[in-house]
């Protein structure tokens, strides 16, 4: 399957886009996703029960990137589509899984990112070995075939990898909860070369605790964490900050209100969007205020933000919006025109014990001439009333 490599950007509105800045038209609110889904690959069960059938541990996918016409998929399931898949696998445009592709690793994958060329998918997580070679926890693998990348080493040595985000040059940034790195005493924060997986050493952000979420700017000059950390940068920011992307340090914007963040994005237009563990995503503009512009309450949290200039899109374990009374389940978009938050009548409604994890967009700046859609995973086995098991589709 031929994939067009273009360079890619930072979805502000997307979460689970890597991050490269050229001129691109997002989504409009007034063209919120169709409210049906489109057939496409199911992650099947990791446990079946031999009597039932049924699963006892479902299928999970935490993590979408896109290159060309192919949507990856990064969590925790032995088999896509009835076909052995270990925690890793490829989508192609229709939907149906990319026999060739198959990296293979021995531990959950939570972040995907793709390099600004698209000549790299880097995966980060759990796991000691990719495609049956070591790699701790991070790794950089084809976008052709999935093999791991021999000439690009970069290790996260002793805990997890929970975020990954790509600049639009040569940055790739690693968030978790590592203490060392690449043989460094670098702690849940570091960047390296997309091209060698170099360290760079002059970046030195040193959170007091894991971080679990990236965003940039689409200039590439912010860069924003989130986590339960309660020190970034050189500065007090109790889960939520905006540092230099050159150094790492903390910049003047200091949220007045938020939490422990669980999920971020940021819009091409710069208002910053974050989920916390108290059911809330605020809405910020970091360059002109530390205080909200407004926030939206869920029933449980958003684990998963895609942001656009006019309309954003939350995923979750959440059955409502208390505030609007309104039955939004595991998924829902809101109006960001001004000082928004309007909720919309999108309501495809997922399933699962904890919902969606993931959220991307197939028509990205590396795949300018895919078919403009909305793709979800999670741990869900119906979307919209379809029998869609941890990975859905929406077109826009």
């Amino acid at each position: 399957m031929s994939r067009a490599r273009v360079r890619s950007v930072a979805m502000a509105i997307g979460l689970m886009v890597s991050a490269t800045f050229l001129m691109w038209v997002a989504p409009s609110a007034s063209a919120s996703p169709s409210s049906t889904t489109v057939s496409t690959a199911k992650v099947d069960c990791v446990t079946v029960d031999p009597a039932t059938g049924s699963c006892q541990v479902p299928g999970v996918v935490y993590a979408i990137t896109q290159v060309g016409d192919t949507t990856y998929i990064g969590g925790s399931f032995k088999s896509v589509s009835g076909v052995p898949r270990q925690n890793v696998a490829a989508i192609g445009a229709d939907g149906k899984l990319d026999p060739s592709w198959n990296p293979s690793t021995d531990g959950v994958v939570y972040a995907l990112a793709a390099s600004a060329d698209g000549s790299k998918v880097f995966l980060g997580g759990g796991f000691t070995t990719v495609g049956g070679q070591s790699r701790s926890r991070l790794a950089a693998v084809s976008p052709e075939d999935g093999q791991p990348l021999s000439d690009w080493a970069a290790t996260a040595k002793n805990n997890l990898v929970r975020a990954l985000i790509a600049d639009s040059g040569d940055r790739l940034y690693v968030g978790g909860s590592f203490t060392s790195f690449s043989d460094r005493s670098i702690a849940r924060l570091a960047a390296v070369s997309q091209s060698t997986g170099a360290v760079d050493t002059s970046f030195a952000a040193a959170p007091s605790s894991t971080v679990r979420a990236l965003a940039l700017s689409e200039d590439g000059s912010k860069l924003y964490a989130g986590g339960p950390f309660t020190t970034i940068g050189g500065a007090s920011r109790p889960g939520a900050a905006e540092l230099s992307a050159t150094s790492g340090a903390a910049t003047t914007f200091a949220p007045t209100d938020g939490g422990v963040v669980i999920s971020m994005d940021v819009t091409p237009k710069g208002r910053l969007f974050f989920g916390t563990t108290s059911n809330r995503t605020y809405a910020y503009d970091p360059s002109a205020s530390g205080a909200p512009v407004y926030r939206v309450r869920t029933s449980g949290d958003v684990q998963a933000i895609l942001a656009t200039d006019d309309e954003v899109y939350i995923g979750g374990h959440f059955t409502n919006l208390p505030e609007a009374k309104l039955e939004r389940v595991h998924i829902a978009s809101f109006r960001n025109e001004k000082d928004s938050g309007t909720p919309t009548t999108w309501n495809p409604g997922a399933n699962g014990s904890y919902g969606v994890w993931a959220i991307g967009l197939t028509r990205t700046p590396l795949s300018p001439d895919a078919e403009p859609a909305l793709s979800i995973g999670g741990d869900f086995t119906r979307v919209a009333g379809a029998a869609r098991r941890g990975n859905a589709r929406f077109i826009l």
